[in-house]
């Protein structure tokens, strides 16, 4: 069998490599030589507009609009009605755009490809003699740098950045009716030629133009908001304050922060044991520990290894840019790492060792033989080299999805039985044969955006497209260890729940009926690290700090309201809380108690049949019976509310996994609610659909949400007996009051600052929506022993909340949840590409 499943993956490989293998494509034939012939379109009319966004983005959005409006009479008009990719189609768009460029000019020097994002296709409408050309193109500011965007061309600088019209040598004597720059906020340092028309100081015109040259081409200079102009700076190779940007240490102090916070909870349920940790809470605590030192350095090489490569090239004087084959091998190590923690078989490591070891050598022959074998080399890339570039940045994906496969269940189960290394090693291939085949469809949409005025080229050694092909896969390695280091993260709340499962005193004491001092603060930082997402990033630096400080102030706030309002908590005539003196009785007397106590409310409200004093005195009667069941609780506690306050099972340990399997449940939509918005809504699917790690990308958003609903479940039922409220809904309501803190704080600092804020409400709205549902279910399970003794569903939960105001603040929760949501939907989102490296 073992050797039966060798066989079956060595056939993925190479059903992989067969996909994936490009197939040079045809030459097409050369358009039919003809000119511009800028003397025809002397009568066309152009307007054309420059409009930038900021406020509200993490990087400033820079949209082009352009109408160009030539004679049918044109010789080219004919040629712009055919197919997008005829090259009669593609000569006639680069007479009007001054854009795009042959194999022979490449060959020369001149740039190829086209950076712009087209988000609406390219139109073309003939009405009688005229024929107009509708063209809209966008770009983000990601950088400091030169962008050509429609027919304009940004600079953005360090300080000013400066908006020049390009405009077509064909178009030189058209008509320019009206040429408009809206700065989108900022007012502009200087004009020229001065504007013939002006707004706000934002927006500036010109009209009518003729004759446009060099000198006399709009020309703005202005300086961005500071947020976008820093958001620039972080993400600019060379500059200084790239290291602590997103890509660096910006990006890393999100895993360091979750591994220290983890280090800190392991110590205090260490301390919380009160005594030498006993065989398998020493192993559990042992593994917390090494997976946290262990992330710190995960997080540390993906994050900050290309810093400390480019700090040693500089102080060596090494020469060469290296840094995409440093990041290669940087992957290779993570995933290697992962395997060994994973415990995997001592054969399967073995296999490890010998692959890492075989693309080491193989890269270091290639490059000393100065060979296109491998994207790694010097030479471009040539031959069969255009297959094992596929495979050679597939090994370090495969390794790292087995390896945190492996670590997780390790973390998670602790020995326990769970998935077999056979099973591992077929989800890691099916995640990264799913990875490749995502980057190579990837890749090719990319090739056409940035070549949609570009003849079609063959694929020989040396052409543009064997050129992109190289720098795609060269700098896939480095992209995708963001993404790896990203989910590697999520493996910290399995540790800790891990950890906390073997731990819990609940297993050594009979009268735990909720978690101790030190569980407790495991479940603050358990709130903070897990269940709070982290939208904080100002000037392009992470604030992920804020959502900590925050995140913990409020999970403590609220157990410390929950430890005065909670009925468990109220204390009994000898000083004692309640929950010590239940958690000794059996639950069932409880439930039969407040069935009981319903009974009793029942006919005190509604007395059967009988003159008026004896009705009178059967609720006399009813009453000290009532009476009597109060006098023997807390005041302000009724018998109907343990068995809400206590939840469906006997442990606070069974309520907080059978929270988190039901949040794991009713979160699937909320987890594809939030999919949508960050990846599908608008035009975010069009950009995500050429990002080369697209399929990590979106395995890591499915993740990161649903491990929200679950974290946020399982935090609700491990201190379900702490919380205030007497109901599963109120509960969840005080929970995800705490989780809207850091979250409304940032809303905030970011409208104060002018940064991004897209997903914030809905995010809020979501997790109200999961967890109050996830409530009203606890309370249903709680009672489930009464489903028999009602027709339905429906009638059960009518008994359930008798209780007006639970049921009120449940289907209001629901209510604004939708609402919002709905808000969500209707609201566009931010499509900005995901910050990447390479191009």
């Amino acid at each position: 069998m073992i050797h039966l499943r060798r066989h079956m993956l060595l056939a993925v490989l190479v059903l992989l490599l067969a996909l994936l293998m490009p197939s040079p494509a045809r030459a097409a034939d050369p358009p039919r030589g003809q000119s511009c012939d800028p003397d025809r379109l002397a009568g066309a009319k152009v307007t054309t507009s420059a409009e930038f966004v900021h406020r509200g983005q993490d990087t400033s959005v820079l949209t082009s609009v352009t109408d160009i409006t030539v004679p049918a009479g044109w010789g080219r008009t004919s040629d712009l009605l055919l197919d997008t990719h005829a090259p009669l189609y593609r000569d006639a768009l680069r007479c009007l755009l001054g854009k795009g460029g042959t194999v022979q000019a490449y060959l020369l020097g001149h740039p190829y490809e086209d950076s712009e994002w087209r988000l609406k296709p390219l139109s073309v409408k003939l009405s009688g003699t005229w024929v107009t050309v509708h063209y809209e193109a966008v770009d983000w500011i990601q950088g400091l740098g030169t962008y050509d965007v429609g027919l304009w061309t940004l600079v953005a600088g360090k300080n000013e950045w400066e908006i020049r019209l390009r405009a077509p040598p064909s178009l030189a004597k058209a008509t320019w009716e009206n040429v408009r720059v809206r700065l989108g906020g900022p007012a502009a340092m200087s004009a020229w030629p001065p504007p013939t028309f002006g707004a706000d100081r934002t927006e500036l015109s010109w009209h009518n133009r003729t004759q446009i040259a060099v000198p006399d081409v709009p020309d703005i200079a202005f300086r961005p908001p500071a947020a976008q102009q820093w958001a620039a700076r972080t993400q600019t190779d060379g500059e200084a304050w790239q290291a602590l940007g997103v890509l660096g240490a910006s990006g890393a102090f999100g895993g360091v922060a979750t591994a220290v916070l983890a280090l800190v909870a392991g110590r205090r349920l260490r301390q919380g044991l009160g005594r030498p940790p006993l065989p398998a809470e020493a192993q559990a605590l042992r593994g917390l520990r090494s997976w946290s030192l262990l992330l710190v350095l995960i997080t540390l090489v993906a994050y900050m290894g290309d810093d400390l490569y480019r700090f040693l090239q500089g102080s060596f004087g090494w020469k060469g840019g290296y840094e995409p084959t440093v990041d290669l091998f940087s992957v290779l190590f993570i995933g290697t790492v992962l395997c060994f923690f994973g415990q995997l078989k001592r054969w399967l490591l073995v296999v490890v060792c010998v692959l890492v070891a075989g693309t080491a050598a193989l890269c270091v022959a290639a490059e000393l033989s100065r060979s296109g074998l491998l994207p790694t080399s010097d030479v471009e890339i040539q031959g069969v080299g255009l297959g094992l570039a596929v495979l050679l940045d597939s090994l370090p994906v495969f390794l790292c999805c087995l390896g945190l496969v492996a670590s997780g269940q390790r973390l998670l189960l602790l020995g326990a039985r769970g998935l077999s290394q056979g099973r591992q090693l077929w989800v890691a291939a099916g995640t990264t044969t799913m990875a490749m085949l995502w980057a190579s469809v990837a890749l090719n949409r990319s090739w056409e955006r940035r070549s949609w005025l570009n003849d079609p080229v063959p694929a020989p050694f040396g052409s543009p497209w064997v050129t992109a092909y190289d720098t795609w896969w060269w700098w896939f390695s480095t992209n995708a260890m963001f993404a790896l280091a990203d989910i590697a993260v999520f493996l910290a709340p399995l540790a800790l729940v891990g950890a906390l499962r073997v731990c819990r005193a609940e297993q050594y004491e009979a009268d735990s009926f909720t978690p101790d001092a030190s569980e407790r603060s495991v479940f603050v930082i358990f709130f903070a690290i897990t269940v709070v997402p982290n939208f904080a990033w100002y000037f392009g630096f992470s604030g992920y700090i804020t959502t900590l400080i925050l995140g913990i102030a409020a999970a403590w706030a609220l157990l410390v309201l929950g430890r005065s309002k909670s009925v468990l908590e109220q204390p009994t005539e000898d000083n004692a809380p309640l929950g010590k003196a239940i958690s000794r009785t059996d639950r069932s007397q409880w439930l039969r108690l407040a069935r009981h106590y319903r009974e009793l409310q029942a006919r005190l409200h509604n007395p059967g049949p009988g003159s008026a004093a004896e009705q009178s005195a059967s609720q006399e009667a009813v009453e000290r019976e009532i009476d009597q069941l109060d006098q023997c609780l807390p005041e302000g506690v009724r018998p109907i509310d343990l068995p809400f306050a206590i939840g469906p099972m006997a442990t606070w340990w069974g309520n907080a996994c059978r929270c988190a399997l039901i949040a794991c449940f009713v979160g699937l939509p909320a987890t594809g609610l939030m999919y949508w918005i960050d990846f599908v809504r608008g035009d975010a699917w069009t950009v995500m659909a050429e990002n080369p790690t697209g399929f990590l990308q979106a395995v890591l958003e499915v993740i990161y949400w649903h491990v929200t609903w679950v974290g946020g479940g399982f935090f609700l039922g491990g201190l379900w007996r702490d919380l205030p409220g007497r109901h599963g809904p109120m509960k969840a309501l005080y929970v995800a009051v705490a989780f809207a803190v850091p979250i409304g704080f940032h809303q905030l600092i970011a409208q104060i600052t002018g940064d991004a804020m897209q997903g914030t409400i809905a995010a809020i709205a979501a997790f109200a929506s999961v967890l109050t549902c996830t409530g009203l279910v606890m309370d249903l399970q709680t009672f489930a022993s009464e489903r028999r003794y009602w027709p339905s569903s429906a009638s059960l939960v009518v008994y359930v909340y008798q209780m007006r105001f639970a049921s009120v603040a449940f289907c209001l929760a629901q209510l604004v949840a939708l609402a919002t949501i709905w808000k969500a939907f209707r609201e566009g989102g931010s499509t900005a590409p995901i910050p990447r490296k390479g191009g």
